[in-house]
């Protein structure tokens, strides 16, 4: 199947290398072997949060950012996971958000940790849960399915389409929760990341707690919050 794309990449031209790449990433995510498929995610998450990059209004402010890299880099260490490495953003945005990409590329909104008063147990949890969704690959096959990234479908498809879909779609499903099923495997894989990194777990209690102070008004807490499962139901799961 490599020569397929190889020689589609011949037919198309110079103008069709994204296509080619893309549907080349998303075949050996599918397909591949597991090295393959972690590479296809790297690949394919690279290059979004590129796209990413120029469609927010990203943070800059090196110390808050150092933070937040050492909290990912504590919780990735505890994973064991060689091989899948986690990368950590700022980015600006109304409401608290958070955007998981395949591959482990996370952008975490300034509003958020300001939700969270800055507390370190509590952007554990956050940053965990996100972890627990690349790891996974909730994210990968999420994108996959709903943007109808088919590999028989590449053919036809414009240099460029990743940006395009990045604008038009994949923000919104990207900012959104995952199936119910999905969103409390990651609370409760993160819960387990929480202790393993030795952060306070009582921390995601806190931060659930949190959500229910705020008005249930997607117009006022935004669409992460919005479309997660209640913040009741996810702490009854999560003790059991």
């Amino acid at each position: 199947m490599s020569s397929f794309f190889e020689n589609l990449g011949r037919k198309l031209g110079r103008s069709a290398v994204p296509t080619y790449r893309k549907a080349k990433w998303v075949w050996d995510g599918l397909t591949g072997t597991e090295e393959e498929a972690l590479q296809a995610e790297k690949e394919m998450g690279s290059n979004m949060a590129a796209e990413l990059r120029l469609a927010m209004d990203m943070v800059d402010e090196p110390e808050l950012l150092a933070w937040i890299r050492r909290i990912a880099r504590r919780l990735q260490n505890a994973t064991g996971q060689e091989g899948r490495a986690y990368h950590c953003e700022l980015m600006r945005s109304e409401h608290p958000s958070v955007i998981a990409l395949p591959g482990g590329y996370l952008f975490l909104s300034r509003s958020m940790i300001d939700f969270c008063h800055g507390k370190t147990d509590e952007i554990a949890f956050v940053m965990a849960h996100e972890m627990a969704h690349v790891a996974r690959r909730h994210t990968w096959d999420r994108m996959v399915q709903q943007s109808a990234l088919k590999a028989a479908s590449f053919a036809t498809m414009r240099a460029g389409f990743l940006a395009g879909w990045l604008r038009q779609q994949g923000l919104p499903m990207l900012r959104s929760a995952h199936s119910k099923t999905f969103e409390f495997e990651a609370d409760g894989d993160a819960l387990e990341l929480m202790r393993k990194a030795e952060f306070d777990p009582e921390g995601a209690f806190s931060f659930l707690k949190r959500i229910d102070t705020l008005d249930g008004d997607p117009e006022e807490v935004g669409e992460y919050f919005a479309s997660h499962p209640p913040s009741q139901e996810r702490i009854q799961v999560l003790k059991g």
